[in-house]
């Protein structure tokens, strides 16, 4: 799963004014292979004090323009305008304001076709329409409290006629179908307001009674859904124990194609009662993966914060944090690898040296005030450590006893960061301001050195802060001569700190904050972070949907030459390369750019099965057997030195089928 761009969960960051009443009535007829999706039906809403004058609603720009109409003969004038997605926002201008609470109708019709925006993507065989970033049925607009405008959610039923053997899916809903001639009708219920995501293939369904129906929907036959659900089960209800009860009448495992995530750039997405998935991060079960995706169901679904400020923390970071608390119970033993380098199999980069890299790279923001571009980056690097180190601050037990009231408490109306933060602090009954100043409200990381020296039995401890000077609660871990061991618990709050430990023998070793709970400059990993700085720069380019500067920037590195590559630095920007070339169709020039990766002095075991790998995927797409052949073969041989950290076994079967 290391091919991944990033795993967005693709939620509303804002909650809006109110979910004013929308319903729906709405019709898909859809034929990929003549590449048609038509969409049709009405919608109605109420009026509040900020739609009272005016109306949007945002449409996706189609074949041939929308017909959208306001019933009931009220007086208006429309404008237009273009998004950058090229979505079009239709401006309803009332000529007399309407009363609060007046229900208006709208029609629409429209021929959505095959042109792809961030979301939407059709062919001949599959179509994502996506409800988030791509507003591929008439959407709702209103404005936040802060003056941000985002999709209202709304309830409805969604009838999608199909040609058979295609299969309409959904989430978080309840299902109805009718078969006609040679096609068939899935009608889905929404009782609880949502914004709609629609999936077509040639899918199979597989159940898992749980605490709730559990579906699994495979387009591969690869795929063990029963073992997914179980597993996705387990992980729900283990997190239904940490950030309460979830009410949503089943969950959905969806597959989409290796193809489309490579396309689009999305690797993943959370959506009310569902997660999505490309085909490759469901052929082992992850649990890091699914934590986070899971997570989502509470961090973004339901509770949806309200204002800018703290937006990414109160979905991204929580989300991740989640994610963190599914390792530890599930997978105890990679936590430490999970807060410090990243967890085997999913994003290297959500994890502490992720931040220290992109910290290097120049790359870093306040975690309270993260923008949207870096609410992956930072808050699933920096800020779910940081949310991490809280919850032991304040002591896990009242940490999501705290987050159990916030759900219960704020699902309605919308959580702010400022909320979050009191109720944190209520609950731990004083205050932690000084946590949140220095942890969300500025930049940057700890660093510190340490000397220690023993006489008889007691260790006098130096710890020297080197910028910024934090309140750190720390371990230390006191190895002894004999191979014992004992931890003790510390806290720094000055910028030169001495303070004494008892032993109870010769001393070995002393270790400060041995299993990585602070996130840190930590010794081992800065010069990692400072030499892969380079290829973070590349990446966030290549994140951002900007392939071209991207692409030059690697160029002008390979060009300046890596001196003292001990990081695979120039294997990774030639992997970059080769990335941005396969995603542009360019299959020679990827498979040259891979090449050129693989000889370079110094390689990255991280990328190195997976650059095998991405040569096999472009080898089977120009039928090239030999080459196919060889990829697989030594995709298999680097993913076994690497501890089968991507499992390669199962990825070059499919492929070689």
């Amino acid at each position: 799963m290391r091919r991944l761009i990033a795993l967005l969960y693709l939620l509303s960051p804002v909650w809006l004014v109110a979910q004013q009443k929308l319903d729906y009535q709405l019709q898909v007829q859809a034929d990929l292979l003549k590449k048609t999706f038509a969409v049709q039906g009405n919608l109605s809403f109420e009026t509040t004090t900020a739609t009272t004058d005016s109306v949007n609603i945002m449409i996706s720009k189609g074949r041939g323009p929308a017909k959208l109409q306001l019933q009931g003969g009220i007086a208006v004038t429309v404008d237009t305008s273009l998004s950058s997605s090229g979505d079009v926002l239709y401006h309803w201008h009332f000529k007399r304001p309407q009363p609060v609470g007046a229900r208006l109708h709208f029609t629409y019709a429209y021929e959505r076709g095959d042109a792809p925006t961030f979301q939407y993507y059709l062919d001949s065989s599959f179509c994502m329409a996506g409800g988030y970033g791509s507003a591929w049925y008439p959407q709702v607009m209103a404005r936040a409290a802060d003056g941000t405008d985002d999709y209202i959610r709304g309830t409805g039923t969604l009838r999608v006629t199909l040609p058979e053997p295609l299969m309409a899916v959904m989430a978080a809903c309840t299902l109805n179908t009718t078969k006609g001639a040679g096609t068939r009708t899935y009608e889905f219920y929404y009782a609880q307001p949502d914004i709609f995501s629609l999936y077509i293939g040639k899918y199979t369904r597989q159940d898992y009674q749980g605490k709730m129906p559990f579906y699994t929907y495979c387009l591969s036959k690869a795929i063990n859904g029963d073992d997914i659900s179980r597993k996705a089960a387990s992980v729900l209800d283990f997190l239904s124990a940490e950030f309460g009860p979830l009410v949503i009448p089943n969950f959905s495992v969806i597959e989409f194609p290796e193809a489309v995530a490579e396309k689009t750039g999305i690797g993943g997405a959370s959506i009310l009662g569902g997660v999505v998935m490309p085909t490759g991060a469901l052929r082992e079960f992850n649990y890091a993966l699914f934590g986070h995706e899971i997570g989502h169901q509470w961090w973004g679904n339901k509770v949806l914060s309200k204002g800018s400020t703290g937006a990414e923390m109160l979905s991204e970071a929580m989300a991740q944090y989640g994610s963190l608390q599914v390792v530890e119970h599930f997978d105890s033993t990679r936590a430490i690898h999970y807060r410090k380098i990243g967890y085997p199999g999913y994003l290297p980069d959500q994890s502490g040296l992720g931040y220290l890299k992109n910290a290097a790279a120049g790359n870093d923001e306040p975690l309270a005030t993260l923008s949207s571009k870096n609410g992956h980056i930072l808050g699933d690097s920096k800020g779910f450590l940081a949310l991490e180190l809280l919850a032991t601050v304040v002591g896990k037990p009242t940490f999501h006893k705290a987050l159990q009231n916030i759900g219960e408490k704020y699902s309605h109306d919308g959580l702010s960061w400022k909320d979050f933060l009191q109720e944190i602090s209520a609950a731990h009954g004083s205050s932690l301001e000084w946590f949140y100043q220095q942890w969300f409200d500025r930049t940057g990381a700890p660093a510190w050195q340490s000397s220690w020296q023993q006489q008889g039995n007691t260790v006098q401890l130096t710890v020297t802060q080197k910028d910024s000077i934090y309140q750190l609660p720390l371990e230390v871990l006191v190895t002894y001569r004999n191979g014992t061991t004992t931890l003790q618990h510390i806290t720094v709050r000055e910028r030169v700190h001495q303070l004494q430990l008892s032993v109870n023998g010769p001393v070995e070793t002393v270790q400060i904050d041995p299993y990585f709970k602070v996130l840190h400059w930590d010794d081992a990993l800065t010069p990692m972070a400072q030499a892969q700085a380079k290829v973070v720069r590349v990446l966030n380019l290549r994140i951002q949907q900007k392939p071209d500067e991207a692409m030059a920037l690697a160029r002008s590195y390979i060009r300046e030459g890596i001196r003292d590559d001990q990081y695979g630095v120039e294997f990774s920007l030639y992997y970059q390369m080769g990335r941005i070339a396969a995603a542009q169709n360019k299959t020679d020039e990827a498979i040259g750019w891979y090449q050129h990766a693989l000889q370079s002095v110094s390689r990255n075991k991280e990328l190195l099965a997976y650059t095998y790998y991405r040569m096999a995927q472009l080898a089977a797409a120009k039928n090239d057997a030999a080459l196919l052949e060889w990829a697989c073969n030594n995709a298999v041989t680097a993913d076994a030195a690497n501890q089968q950290a991507d499992g390669m076994e199962a990825k070059v079967q499919l492929l070689r089928k």
